[in-house]
């Protein structure tokens, strides 16, 4: 994202974590979204998705959680939402909020601001600092839910990862250390946990040179040495699974905060030691994403029908705002939409709303995982 608000970053501190994570079929799917209608009922009436307008949890709040980082608790089912909080001018404010909701359709409780700027020490530097793209996994062998998310400085030339864990999904998070993993310069990042094998991966810009992956350590609290590289870098990493083995990746290129065309690339193997990208293109046709940078992806399994991917990415400038520049950060909602995939490829396609139960409309798609 932007230049001048991540250095040469462009948007290094936006990172998607993409996790492919279980089947939401254990999931109850009665309650839905109520974006237009929380604020009134604060319940839930419908199962429609509205990209790029401003959403509302169930006290009638805009939900403020962005770069977001999804997580279904294997405690009670329930689904997470962590994302950073309002973008104001003022890194002080700035902290890592949390919602849930029985599906990812809502309606979404505000569970408050998980982690806050006063809980981060670091030796090296007093802050405030950036706080962004907060990514959290459930540890089974310690217990603990484990937040990774980008540690930096204003001028973003700090390049730090930060970890925090609690043992509820809800907080408070208690920081451990910032550091550069593997000892390297880390920007834009995110946390993958592969749903095949448990294995768990972090994935970032390192320096805004080159994509670095390095699987995380037996208490997911530090990495374990690069695996993996790829050029050129991407950032805004949103990583999943299909069910057939086969890795994707949904990303964006560097501009800051402004929108580009998204990548899509995939790779076969049993494991992300040096996969070999394929690019896909841009699975949206629109060269600007429908002015959106993703963030995550998770799979969605209607009450009829297979399961399929939901793409879930921030639109930080032009959501329905008369703010202009930064300031329109203030502003920032989000865009989800459903990936579909063809014999001849994979797209996203825009939908003013769209039903989390019939996401390709009235044409009902049946056997296995749409692909």
């Amino acid at each position: 994202l932007a230049q001048g608000r991540r250095c040469s970053c462009m948007h290094i501190g936006k990172l998607a974590q993409i996790a492919a994570m279980p089947s939401f079929a254990s999931v109850a799917r009665s309650l839905v979204l109520t974006w237009p209608l929380l604020s009134r009922l604060g319940v839930a009436s419908e199962t429609l998705i509205r990209p790029g307008q401003h959403w509302l949890d169930t006290d009638g709040n805009r939900i403020e959680a962005h770069g977001a980082g999804m997580l279904q608790s294997p405690a009670d089912g329930r689904w997470y939402w962590y994302g950073e909080s309002k973008k104001t001018a003022d890194l002080a404010d700035h902290g890592i909020t949390c919602y849930s909701a029985d599906t990812i359709a809502g309606p979404w409780k505000f569970e408050g601001m998980v982690f806050t700027q006063d809980r981060i020490k670091q030796d090296n530097n007093k802050g405030p600092f950036v706080v962004e793209r907060p990514k959290v996994l459930y540890n089974s062998a310690t217990g603990k839910y484990v937040m990774w998310f980008h540690l930096d400085t204003y001028n973003y030339n700090y390049r730090y990862a930060g970890v925090a864990q609690s043992d509820t999904p809800t907080g408070p998070f208690e920081y451990v250390h910032g550091m550069r993993p593997d000892n390297l310069k880390s920007l834009d990042m995110s946390l993958f946990q592969d749903p095949q094998d448990g294995q768990a991966y972090f994935i970032r810009s390192v320096d805004n040179k080159y994509v670095g992956i390095s699987r995380l350590s037996a208490d997911y609290l530090s990495s374990g040495g690069l695996i993996s590289t790829h050029s050129p870098v991407f950032e805004g990493m949103a990583l999943f699974r299909h069910p057939n083995g086969t890795y994707y990746i949904v990303t964006s290129h560097l501009t800051g905060w402004n929108p580009n065309p998204l990548m899509l690339f995939r790779a076969e193997g049993a494991t992300l030691d040096d996969p070999q990208w394929v690019d896909m293109g841009n699975p949206t046709g629109s060269p600007t994403s429908f002015n959106s940078q993703p963030t995550y992806v998770v799979q969605y399994t209607p009450q009829s029908g297979p399961p399929y991917f939901v793409y879930m990415a921030d639109n930080w400038l032009f959501c329905d705002t008369e703010r202009t520049g930064l300031d329109a950060l203030l502003d920032a909602c989000y865009v989800w939409l459903p990936i579909e995939f063809h014999d001849h490829g994979v797209t996203i396609a825009y939908r003013e709303a769209w039903d989390l139960e019939h996401p390709f409309g009235e044409r009902r798609l049946q056997g296995e995982l749409h692909v």
